[in-house]
């Protein structure tokens, strides 16, 4: 069996793939397998390639990548949680590391992740991240999203009184919901994508992706080694005004991830303590109250109505307008 397997989800990053890829086939590791899934991207890098050639291209280019890399295509543009389902459902593995296609591995990074699971057998090993620039891969900062990052971490099976590693980051906050930076058993990665119906979901899919793997987990450690170079510059995040519908209905979509938590959760009868329920509602509320500030601050004057009204179409106007009060209670406080 292949020990690692690097799941690449592909959707309009060609420009930025082939360093991804690079950084897979420099690692001092050897046994590792590369599953990449075009999510039915259109994009070209700067040679004017398609996701498929570049593969093709960097395959026939490095000896080591030969025979361990897989190339798969979704017709349609599904989003990034079914081609990380994908890529999964498909990995080889043992293991399973996430890996966008703009960011980069840290040299040494299979290494030292494999090395720690066989050291100890846990379900997740994680390391720290860098912030770096995407169009220099300057560095910005070394673990800026992980601040609460403690590598002493180590958490033993969940006894009778807590669940262990899903308490640690649903209620301590001791754990990022990133996908990236750790390393997975296949086994309880696939487990938790049970739990998840097909979702349609751009943003805070690892949340609800990372929900279920704490919840399947019974061990996790951490590391002092930088494993993983976060690229920062593109996406939603970077600050670009929204002046179409379709990209602020991506924003919306973060109410899905919710839904689908709360539905599941009901459905197979799971039940959470009331700080752990507590702890997933304020997670719920801080994504609809970022979504009020970027309608506000990000959205251009002419589709602010109607994307008021799509915001309200996904979160319920109930719940919109209760956040709305409060973010202004906030400013107000402040």
């Amino acid at each position: 069996m292949t020990k690692i397997s690097v799941c690449i989800p592909v959707y309009n990053s060609e420009k930025t793939l082939r360093k991804a890829l690079d950084s897979v086939v420099s690692q001092d590791f050897p046994d590792w397998e590369i599953v990449l899934v075009n999510d039915g991207s259109k994009g070209k890098d700067e040679k004017g390639r398609n996701a498929k050639k570049i593969v093709k291209a960097f395959v026939k280019e490095n000896r080591l990548a030969r025979g361990r890399v897989r190339y798969l295509e979704h017709r349609a543009n599904l989003g990034l949680l079914e081609a990380r389902r994908t890529a999964v459902e498909a990995a080889l593995g043992e293991y399973i590391v996430i890996l966008d296609s703009d960011d980069a591995l840290c040299p040494g990074a299979l290494k030292v992740f494999y090395d720690e699971a066989v050291k100890t057998g846990a379900d997740i090993v994680r390391g720290r991240c860098r912030l770096v620039c995407i169009e220099d891969g300057s560095l910005i900062q070394d673990n800026p999203l992980i601040c609460d990052y403690d590598p002493a971490v180590k958490i033993l099976p969940p006894s009778s009184e807590n669940r262990g590693v899903f308490d640690s980051f649903l209620v301590q906050k001791k754990q990022t919901g990133y996908l990236w930076a750790k390393m997975y058993k296949k086994s309880v990665y696939q487990r938790a994508l049970l739990h998840i119906p097909f979702s349609r979901c751009v943003l805070a899919e690892d949340f609800l992706q990372y929900f279920f793997i704490s919840l399947e987990v019974k061990s996790l450690v951490s590391l002092e080694d930088t494993v993983y170079d976060y690229s920062v510059g593109t996406g939603m995040s970077t600050g670009t005004t929204i002046d179409e519908l379709s990209k602020w209905e991506q924003i919306c979509t973060t109410a899905n991830v919710f839904t689908v938590i709360f539905a599941v959760l009901e459905q197979e009868e799971i039940a959470l303590s009331e700080e752990e329920t507590e702890a997933l509602k304020l997670v719920s509320r801080s994504y609809l109250a970022d979504s009020l500030i970027g309608l506000e601050k990000k959205v251009s004057e002419e589709i602010k109505a109607p994307a008021r009204a799509m915001l309200c179409e996904y979160w319920g106007e109930d719940f919109v307008e209760i956040m709305e009060k409060a973010v202004r209670l906030d400013r107000t406080a402040d």
